[in-house]
């Protein structure tokens, strides 16, 4: 087993950092403390200015605030064992926080011989979690901010495209006004996850499954939004994780402003696929939200541009939408009115009412570019670059953009 060479250490005040700092630099193990932080970084992103980072020991002190904190983190970097520690003496915070994501709980976090234990057992928990992490599905976004684009089409096709190709796929209807999913897969589900989360605080893997209606074809789907329009609910992070433990693939269906809600999606997911329709306006209004998602921190690395219902004789050429956009198109998928039109009236997705249309084979094909290129690491995005280190102290070596207060 290898020694844990790399942690950082998040504490909610400068108490509770010398306590554990004292008591990790006193551990009988060959500890390296690499960097601390007196709170959570707002962006949790900066995480990538560690890429070989290994443990995290977070101190949680809010129950809410920790499930988010270990499900950002595991979004970022699924390989990172997440140590919780809290001095509150409630006893569903460990099962509460484990379901969450976190490798280990620690309730007394100042008793020596119980973090001694956790650290023991910390090395063969990290090896294991190194081999489970290669296993984890992928989340497959497919946004865009209007309606009429096609966005839902391709989110039921690609779904059901993945399960054609033999991987577990699950879709999951996020648009709260214009999501019309599970109407293309002709399904009626009773339950959906925010009325659930209604009814109860948080939810299980089991839970999340039980909720979940199977289509013929082998998807596993849900709405995450009620008829009401309401957004998707704050636990989106972790019910990502669970879905990513349990699926190949999760498609999402997305759409609407770029709200919190959505950014952090986006947050969690390996690609955005942006269906374009080569009009102006479209064209128009996809380079105003192109940009606003790359200020945002989701650029072309992350975003790929799909056209759809493409005709050779369109009056704006691939060409021309490729250097007024300043991106390179991902993928085009052409048009068939009348096999569209006719999948979306009966309920049944192109992949399995027309199987030989050039709209499903370019279907199957945009499900084997996501498929090969995921795998590939295709779309790993850049880490940011780390900062400087301090000079003195205890701390020297430790990089001083993650000391905060």
């Amino acid at each position: 087993m290898s020694n844990l060479n790399s942690i950082l250490l998040i504490t909610r005040d400068k108490e509770s950092q010398t306590t554990l700092a004292d008591l990790l630099a006193r551990s009988r193990r060959p500890l390296e403390l690499s960097a601390f932080a007196i709170r959570f970084p707002d962006d949790v992103k900066l995480l990538e200015s560690f890429p070989l980072l290994q443990l995290v020991i977070l101190e949680v002190r809010s129950i809410s605030q920790g499930v988010r904190d270990i499900a950002a983190i595991a979004t970022i970097n699924p390989r990172i064992l997440i140590i919780a520690i809290s001095r509150e003496k409630q006893p569903d915070w460990g099962l509460t926080l484990i379901q969450a994501g976190a490798d280990e709980y620690l309730a007394n976090p100042t008793n020596r011989g119980e973090l001694e234990d956790v650290l023991g057992r910390a090395a063969l928990i990290f090896e294991q979690k190194q081999k489970r992490a290669d296993a984890r599905g992928k989340v497959i976004t497919v946004y865009n901010p209007s309606g009429g684009m096609g966005t839902t089409t391709i989110a039921v096709n690609l779904a059901v495209s993945l399960v054609a190709k033999g991987q577990t796929a699950a879709l999951i209807d996020l648009n709260p006004f214009s999501g019309d999913a599970a109407t293309l897969l002709d399904l009626n589900p009773t339950t959906t996850l925010t009325s659930f989360l209604e009814r109860e605080s948080s939810i299980t893997p089991a839970e999340l499954t039980g909720i979940m209606t199977r289509h013929g074809s082998g998807v596993q789907f849900l709405s995450a939004t009620d008829e009401m329009g309401m957004g998707a609910p704050d636990q989106m992070p972790s019910i990502l994780n669970m879905m990513r433990s349990r699926f190949g693939a999760t498609v999402l269906d997305a759409g609407g402003s770029l709200s919190k809600s959505n950014l952090d999606i986006f947050g969690g997911s390996d690609v955005i696929l942006y269906p374009l329709l080569l009009t102006r306006p479209a064209i128009n209004n996809a380079g105003r939200y192109l940009k606003a998602l790359k200020c945002h921190g989701f650029g072309p690395d992350l975003v790929k541009v799909v056209v759809n219902r493409y005709l050779s004789n369109e009056n704006i050429s691939m060409a021309q939408a490729e250097k007024l956009l300043e991106v390179t198109l991902f993928h085009t998928i052409p048009n068939s009115y009348m096999e569209i039109n006719s999948s979306i009236y009966h309920g049944t997705p192109l992949v399995t009412g027309y199987p030989r249309s050039p709209v499903t084979m370019a279907l199957a094909a945009l499900a084997t570019r996501v498929t090969t290129e995921l795998t590939g690491n295709f779309f790993q995005r850049k880490p940011i670059p780390a900062p400087a280190p301090f000079e003195h102290g205890f701390f020297s070596g430790m990089p001083a953009a993650h000391v905060l207060g």
